[in-house]
């Protein structure tokens, strides 16, 4: 073959072409181009250009000239056995100057001269480029070098064309996720203040596109107002140490109504190292989050019908003693033996007493309220200690459990959630006190120590620890150890989430020789 000297003079012929060819997203198009390309060298009545299907062994006639549909529809249905089937079986080329026409479309078309080649493709033919003509001796080694050229492009382009349709198979299975999943995707231009969203951001956040300007402070707007300096801050942040952006935050739709959104976005950083863009997903967790408030408030309610009983002897006595003291005061003014320093003792007592009421009553009401949307606020971690005891210190007392309480020596206080924190300390008393309600060593110590920047509370009871078969499931929603219809399952599960939510830590310490829980908490929330 002369493909030295063929290529090179026909090359800038062609050239303006070639790009059509490199260029196309599919076998149709990439066809129409090879066409194109053809006609400025080949002459030619017809052509045929047919891909190999693996699935089906049979050749697809992608692109044809000069053929009838009928005539198409039987070139394709018996292209395995003739000319274009022989290329694909041998991997050769097919060149014939001198036929005499036989079939109907040969006889039609005056077919005198043949050109197939096979297109290569990783070792395997995938197809065949073809050319007829009229005239006898049409083709010579330059045309064989040329077509020869052309199913090299051919297959080049064919890679190309795969890996497009692969990624466009791929884009539109992860269009179909996200709208399965109904994730609304952003990409929020920083540099520009361009903030651009797809077709369900608009539907999530209730905004028409004309009413959306596309800008950061347009989305602010949309925020809570109890969420907004909040929700800056962490996109401050984001920016700043050029970290993922992973936030929870409630909107307000066009009727006024709230939403829980939950966001999770990345930075991409430009050239010189600064945040060019964040790009990232948002989706309604508005259901999930008052799933887990009627889930969380069951595991309270719980908590608190295992503290009835002792909730109840905590208040009647000191009713108890009121009762008593109010008989005394009675007595005396009945015997006209009112002392001043009697009547003061006796008035301190029930004053003292009414407080330890009120006191209890202050927890009860503290702990049964929803608190999971409550601002975090900086609060003595001995004071959650002692509000939490209040409820529950009858309970062991009463029961001969010894309550060991070992406060922090030193003022420590911990921003949080006062009352999910005394919701964790409750639910690891409760289950210490059903632990080991049979043995006979019945002890639970509780304590409070302070770690730098972190505090630490743990309660540790005097049961043998968890076996090791099931300490992977013990903080999985549901699983319990305790008899039917004493527990929910819900308690430890509910507290994880609750230490999680202030970027902490609740774990089972498996190197105590006793059963050991540990909440660890962050003195300052970010």
């Amino acid at each position: 073959m002369k493909t030295a000297n063929t290529i090179p003079h026909i090359l800038r012929r062609i050239q303006p072409l070639l790009n059509n060819i490199t260029q196309a997203t599919s076998l149709k198009v990439l066809a129409e181009a090879i066409h194109d390309v053809a006609a400025q060298y080949l002459e030619f009545s017809s052509t045929g250009f047919y891909f190999f299907n693996p699935t089906n062994k049979k050749l697809e006639l992608i692109y044809a000239m000069g053929f009838t549909d009928e005539e198409k529809r039987e070139a394709e249905a018996t292209a395995m056995d003739r000319h274009p089937g022989w290329v694909i079986k041998n991997k050769k080329y097919y060149l014939k100057n001198n036929e005499s026409p036989q079939t109907e479309f040969q006889i039609r078309m005056q077919i005198h001269s043949r050109l197939y080649y096979p297109i290569l493709f990783k070792g395997e033919c995938i197809g065949t480029l073809g050319f007829v003509s009229q005239n006898t001796n049409a083709y010579n080694d330059d045309h064989v070098a040329f077509v020869e050229f052309l199913c090299q492009i051919v297959a080049v382009t064919y890679e190309n064309i795969l890996h497009t349709v692969q990624l466009e198979s791929s884009r539109d299975r992860l269009d179909h996720a996200i709208k399965a999943l109904k994730f609304g995707i952003w990409d929020w231009d920083v540099e520009n203040d361009v903030l651009v969203w797809d077709d369900y951001m608009y539907t999530l956040y209730d905004i028409s596109k004309e009413n959306f300007s596309g800008a950061y402070e347009a989305f602010i707007k949309t925020l809570h107002p109890s969420d907004k300096d909040r929700v800056t801050s962490e996109i401050s942040r984001c920016i700043k140490v050029k970290s993922v952006f992973i936030s929870e935050f409630r909107i307000l739709t066009q009727n006024q109504s709230e939403k829980m959104i939950a966001a999770n976005g990345r930075v991409i950083l430009n050239e010189r190292g600064g945040v060019a863009r964040i790009v990232g997903a948002n989706w309604d967790i508005t259901q999930i989050r008052t799933n887990e408030i009627k889930i969380m408030n069951a595991s309270k309610m719980s908590s608190l019908g295992e503290m009835a009983a002792g909730i109840a002897h905590e208040i009647n006595n000191p009713l108890t003693i009121i009762q008593g003291k109010a008989y005394q005061l009675a007595k005396a003014v009945n015997e006209s033996q009112i002392d001043s320093e009697r009547l003061a003792k006796l008035a301190s007592d029930i004053e003292r007493t009414t407080q330890r009421i009120a006191k209890i009553i202050q927890g009860l009401r503290a702990f049964s309220r929803e608190g999971a949307q409550d601002r975090f606020e900086i609060r003595d971690a001995n004071s959650i200690l002692d509000e939490t005891l209040a409820l529950c210190s009858e309970r062991f007392k009463n029961n001969n459990i010894d309550l060991k309480v070992e406060p922090c020596p030193i003022a420590t206080s911990i921003a949080c959630r006062p009352t999910q924190i005394s919701q964790i300390l409750l639910n690891f008393l409760n289950n210490s006190f059903d632990a080991i309600e049979g043995l006979a060593s019945r002890w639970v110590k509780i304590k409070v120590e302070d770690f730098g920047g972190e505090v630490e509370f743990s309660v540790t009871d005097s049961g043998p620890g968890i076996p090791a078969s099931i300490r992977n499931k013990i903080l999985q929603p549901f699983f319990t150890t305790k008899d039917v219809g004493k527990g929910t399952g819900l308690g430890l599960s509910v507290s994880l989430g609750i230490a999680t939510s202030h970027h902490g830590r609740l774990f089972l310490d498996e190197t105590a020789p006793n059963t050991r829980f540990v909440l660890r908490l962050p003195k300052r929330q970010s």
